[in-house]
């Protein structure tokens, strides 16, 4: 007879009997109580269970004994060399020593990343993706360990009921000769599967012969970061020469990382982004030395972030201000009006991340503990609602505004009147409309960047000496649309070529190259805000870019063809690497897909000579004054003296 779990009567006394784990052998345990009276043998019944689950618990969670540990880890190491051989051996794989390299590098990096950092290894982020350009990665190895990273992540998470979890499982029973493998024993194997695959890459990509001896010690190194023997000195110890250590002073890091920046050609302004956060991070935390930093300051400077005005440090009055101060005035405002923006949270954490990862590399090794990733905020909306497209009724609505069909110039700019100019405000918006080309890169073209070729007019955004370009995906020809020639475009660039302008549109011209085309800002707001039926709800001049692709999406043109005339890079490897630029015989014809926007007049038109008031008046739907010609003009009354004042009759 059985009173609770564990505990039986044989003849006059009580028994606890129970079976042990598998791991231990699976056998019955049966432990005499010595007690014949019911409440005494259910407590050290109890007792029994208890310590009995500690016990089971700890043989579960010891796993693989490092014998077995070390002989899967080999296993796994030479059996993935044979494999790499044999497609190196194989004619239909064999590609040059370069093009196999890259993909042992990806591979080897990608398994690298998912051992160290489970399933939060992929996607590759933007940060970790410039950080490796810096570095002197290719673009074409960077999309090479994106795919790698996203084919192989599920790794991470595989059970023996899977396929890949059903491999590890067959693999190391054969390697260490046993069949009883637990849970723990299999999370242990997993990992050892995962290093010692990509120590066998890593290696292979560092030479081209298979070296064993190296491979394991790349995957031992893996097992323990920052275990790895340090080389021994084949000097005395009195005479060793010292290794100066790179300063751990937080803005000598800053000035190394910025020319670093620099010599890797990144643009100016996210260079000065960069460095204006790295020195929030340290007012918001009082750190000076990179090696005090701690996990708990990255918690702390978010916070920090989500406690700031919106507009913080935009303003000349709150420059001047301390953190405490914009603090305590930011208690005041709104809740709408607090905090940053979570993709600018994550953009600034990103940051953070691409320095800690220089700290890293001149051998501050404690910094790679720090853990970006978990703090960075959730997104409330998808990416495609973060900035609306405009639709085609909006570009109707905008382009039938005074600046494209007469205005009055000067304050009364957004009233119909007889002049069209051909400023930066009237062309940016519409070579935007039929390129979809970014602000600053249509505000920075030369005269020399608009010409003819095969009869085709085409603009080419490309560096020049006034603005440079945001990616190495951004350099590209466009076939200039039809409507645009028949503005006259073509003859305006032409014009300006002879006369030896080096911009397109010269009433743009700004201090620095990252600020062109921001003169327009203002007047286009207002003029999307005027003009949109449903007001103008976050839409921008960088929403034609979604206008133009959306357009081109429905019209059925391919996605690789939409990402060269949008200046994008490829999302993988087929797309960025084994395809061809576009040409400009199909660019124009794609571009020819893009409709026409009737009505808007050519600058300095026909409306600027012969302009009635009357025609303006008709056209709008509205009925002049009528004025008596015969009226004579009344004499004003009173003490007023000078000109008489005229009464309308």
């Amino acid at each position: 007879m059985t009173f609770q779990s564990h505990l039986y009567r044989r003849g006059a006394s009580y028994v606890w009997r129970r079976r042990t784990p598998a791991r231990a052998g699976g056998r019955i345990l049966q432990i005499s109580l010595r007690t014949n009276e019911p409440l005494i043998a259910r407590r050290r019944a109890a007792i029994v269970t208890v310590e009995s689950n500690n016990l089971f618990d700890a043989m579960s969670v010891q796993g693989l004994t490092v014998a077995e540990a070390r002989t899967f880890l080999e296993f796994i190491i030479e059996r993935e060399q044979k494999k790499i051989a044999i497609f190196r051996a194989d004619v239909r794989h064999r590609g040059d020593s370069e093009s196999n390299q890259a993909q042992d590098w990806a591979m080897g990096t990608a398994l690298r990343m998912i051992a160290q950092h489970g399933r939060g290894a992929a996607p590759l982020t933007e940060a970790q993706a410039e950080a490796l350009h810096i570095e002197g990665r290719s673009q074409v190895e960077i999309a090479l360990l994106r795919e790698n990273l996203e084919n192989n992540v599920s790794l991470a998470t595989s059970t023996p009921k899977d396929r890949h979890g059903s491999q590890i499982l067959d693999q190391l029973q054969t390697s260490i000769g046993r069949q009883d493998i637990g849970a723990a024993d299999f999370l242990i194997a997993r990992n050892k599967y995962i290093q010692g695959r990509a120590a066998a890459y890593i290696q292979t990509a560092k030479d081209t012969t298979v070296g064993f001896d190296e491979a394991l010690q790349i995957a031992e190194a893996l097992a323990s970061p920052g275990a790895a023997p340090q080389p021994q000195s084949t000097q005395p110890a009195d005479q060793a020469e010292p290794v100066a250590a790179y300063s751990p002073a937080w803005e000598d890091l800053i000035a190394r990382f910025e020319a670093q920046q620099r010599k890797a050609e990144v643009k100016a302004l996210s260079i000065d982004q960069q460095v204006r956060i790295f020195r929030l991070f340290a007012e918001a935390t009082g750190i000076s030395d990179l090696r005090d930093i701690r996990q708990v300051h990255l918690a702390k400077f978010v916070d920090l972030l989500n406690a700031l005005p919106k507009t913080y440090r935009k303003s000349s009055a709150e420059q001047s201000m301390s953190l405490p101060q914009i603090l305590k005035r930011a208690k005041k405002l709104p809740p709408e009006e607090v905090g940053l923006a979570p993709s600018t949270i994550k953009r600034n954490l990103g940051y953070l991340a691409l320095i800690f990862r220089k700290a890293i590399s001149e051998g501050y090794r404690d910094l790679a503990t720090l853990d970006t990733k978990s703090l960075k905020p959730r997104e409330t909306k998808r990416a495609r609602d973060k900035r609306p497209a405009l639709q085609s009724d909006d570009i109707l609505a905008l382009f039938e505004h005074p600046i494209w069909r007469g205005n009055l110039r000067g304050k009364k700019w957004q009233e119909p009147g007889p002049t069209v100019e051909g400023d930066g405000l009237y062309w940016l918006p519409l070579i935007a409309a039929f390129t979809g080309a970014r602000r600053a890169e249509i505000g920075g073209l030369s005269p020399h960047d608009i010409g003819l070729k095969f009869g085709i007019p085409f603009i080419h955004f490309a560096p020049n000496k006034v603005r440079g370009v945001k990616n190495l995906a951004s350099p590209r020809m466009i076939a200039m649309h039809p409507q645009l020639v028949e503005l006259g475009l073509l003859d305006r660039s032409a014009k300006l070529r002879e006369a030896g302008a080096d911009m397109l549109f010269p009433d743009l011209r700004m201090p620095t190259e990252d600020k062109i085309g921001e003169k327009i800002d203002y007047k286009f707001r207002r003029a999307l805000t005027k003009q949109l039926v449903e007001g103008r709800n976050k839409k921008s001049f960088h929403s034609f870019r979604h206008y133009v692709n959306g357009r081109l999406q429905k019209a059925g043109i391919a996605k690789e063809l939409r990402l060269d005339i949008m200046g994008h890079a490829g999302e993988d490897t087929n797309s960025e690497v084994y395809t061809q630029s576009i040409d400009l015989i199909t660019a124009n014809e794609i571009i020819a897909l893009l409709p026409r926007i009737e009505g808007v007049l050519p600058p300095n038109s026909h409306r600027q000579s012969g302009f009635d008031k009357r025609d303006l008046f008709s056209e709008h739907g509205l009925r002049p004054i009528q004025v008596k010609r015969d009226a004579q003009p009344a004499q004003a009354t009173g003490p007023r003296r000078g000109r008489p004042r005229k009464v309308r009759a």
